[in-house]
């Protein structure tokens, strides 16, 4: 059939044995370089993606998937953010916010924060890419008191540990766990997980020199995509 051989085409063009994250080209730029029609390339592109060769990522395209490799988070033991860990790794890091939002504190944020409840706290969820592939879910809750100018930030871009720390907010110790729990319909779509994909749920509580806690953090990561690491000493 046609589209099998454009498949091929395709699989043999932008596919590597040891591929990286990369966007393959709009459907519309396929169909001209491979000289066949649209829907025949989306029927190679949905074959490919049965395979779990590509993914398909809403408002992106059709992402190649990575050969096997993990990421591997140092925040465990670091007091290095997201960002920072990445980029020390030789990662490309992007973002996505899908909410960056000035909500009252319910009462699981207001124990976490050691403040009284309906204070109001930014909540910043985003969306962490590394090499274009989506990694990491982060929502992070922080008392609008801590910095009121920080919903000025754009943290599409920004890093919050930065913009924190450049303004004298330094993390002095975090009390942090990891469990795993099934996804949400929500978390399959925006971490593309494989089937029955758990998603690891990294929780931690930030602490500034004066023992308060400024930041609350719950990001949720593709449990077989990744992995943590802890150097500990004597």
């Amino acid at each position: 059939m046609i589209f099998d051989k454009v498949k091929e085409q395709i699989r043999k063009v932008y596919i590597t044995t040891d591929r990286k994250s990369e966007l393959l080209p709009s459907e519309r730029d396929l169909a001209q370089e491979f000289s066949v029609s649209r829907p025949t390339i989306r029927k190679a592109l949905a074959s490919l993606e049965d395979e779990g060769i590509i993914s398909k990522n809403e408002g992106r395209g059709y992402l190649v998937k990575p050969a096997s490799e993990k990421y591997v988070d140092h925040e465990l033991d670091s007091f290095i953010g997201f960002f920072q860990d990445a980029v020390q790794q030789g990662k490309k890091i992007s973002s996505k916010i899908i909410q960056q939002t000035i909500i009252p504190a319910d009462s699981t944020i207001s124990e976490c924060l050691e403040i009284e409840q309906n204070t109001l706290v930014l909540v910043l969820e985003r969306i962490r890419y590394i090499d274009d592939y989506p990694t990491c879910i982060a929502k992070s809750c922080i008392p609008l008191s801590v910095l009121p100018e920080i919903v000025e930030h754009d943290f599409a871009k920004e890093s919050l540990f930065s913009v924190l720390e450049s303004r004298g907010i330094r993390l002095a110790y975090a009390k942090r766990s990891i469990e795993v729990t099934p996804p949400t319909d929500l978390e399959n779509l925006y971490l593309d997980l494989e089937k029955n994909e758990p998603v690891f749920v990294f929780t931690s509580i930030g602490f500034a020199k004066n023992q308060k806690p400024f930041e609350y953090e719950i990001s949720k990561y593709p449990a077989y995509k990744t992995k943590f690491e802890s150097t500990v000493s004597k």
